[in-house]
């Protein structure tokens, strides 16, 4: 009997024990913020997000479905958190803060995603390697130019040097479909291609040219821990709110450039101006919206 009394106490004793030390360690647990965290908070600088998959789809349980093309325009004020900082902010912890093209760029140099050719009758077949895309992105040519004090000719020296600043808006490729088993119309993105403004060498001109494509889920974690300041989105958390958040939401503003049909052809192929083009893909949007609510019709 006395056997039994001093293991029950020795049991409540340690109990009591545990619960005093753990106690103990959690008011302990008070880190202060350190220079490297930047603010008056401990930032956790090396927190991976866990990204989700997406819902699986049978091919058999899509009643309808179709791919599209839209450009996102960074001079749109909703689309900016996609183009500002045009430099790397420090956000504490020894992380900074960029903007998508950097992040894109970056993520192609140092070969952790892989950069596609722009090839619109098969996306995603050719790949661009890193050294192919910094000869891109920066040049050397040279002209020879007279000189207009001795009338004898010269050797210029002009360097091409692509910014982050320098694409202006975005591809995106995605498709649209009616899931019967979930009994939504869902939407994925598929592919995103950074243009930039580039000079022609013959006619001198800045003309909007396709970098590259990247293929949007290997591209998805990469986002998913990279931050982003989006003034329009408020109570975000200190840190506001991923670049993959921004996209799976669809907070962006795009204009459609194709969808896919019998001709295989643009919208731009068959409305030459501006305004039709316009009315165009606005006519395509109203004809989704009108499609989702003829699905729950019956």
């Amino acid at each position: 009997m006395k056997k039994l009394n001093f293991i029950i106490l020795s049991i409540f004793c340690l109990n009591i024990y545990n619960q005093l030390f753990s106690q103990t360690n959690v008011l302990e647990y008070n880190p202060k913020p350190l220079p490297e965290d930047g603010h008056s908070y401990v930032t956790h600088s090396n927190f991976k997000n866990r990204l989700l998959d997406y819902p699986f789809v049978r091919e058999d349980d899509i009643l309808w479905t179709k791919t599209y093309v839209s450009q996102i325009d960074l001079r749109e004020k909703v689309n900016q958190p996609l183009f500002f900082p045009v430099v790397p902010v420090s956000i504490g912890g020894g992380k900074f803060r960029s903007n998508l093209s950097q992040i894109l760029l970056d993520a192609v140099k140092s070969g952790q995603i892989t950069a596609y050719d722009d090839t619109p009758e098969e996306y995603f077949s050719e790949i661009v390697t890193p050294q192919e895309l910094e000869a891109l992105l920066f040049s050397v040519d040279s002209t020879e130019e007279e000189n207009l004090d001795t009338g004898e000719l010269e050797l210029i020296i002009d360097t091409l040097t692509v910014q982050n600043t320098d694409i202006k808006a975005y591809y995106v490729i995605e498709d649209k479909f009616f899931d019967k088993k979930r009994s939504v119309l869902d939407s994925r993105i598929i592919g995103i291609a950074p243009i930039a403004e580039l000079i022609n060498k013959e006619t001198f001109e800045l003309e909007p040219t396709i970098l590259f494509w990247v293929w949007y889920p290997e591209v998805r974690q990469i986002l998913a821990n990279s931050i982003m300041h989006n003034d329009e989105v408020k109570f975000t958390g200190p840190n506001h709110m991923t670049f993959s958040e921004f996209f799976d939401k669809r907070l962006f503003s795009s204009t459609i450039r194709k969808e896919s049909n019998m001709y295989d052809r643009a919208i731009y192929d068959y409305k030459k101006s501006g305004m039709q083009q316009l009315l165009e893909a606005e006519r395509i949007k109203n004809d989704i919206r009108n499609l989702e609510n003829d699905m729950w019709e019956y």
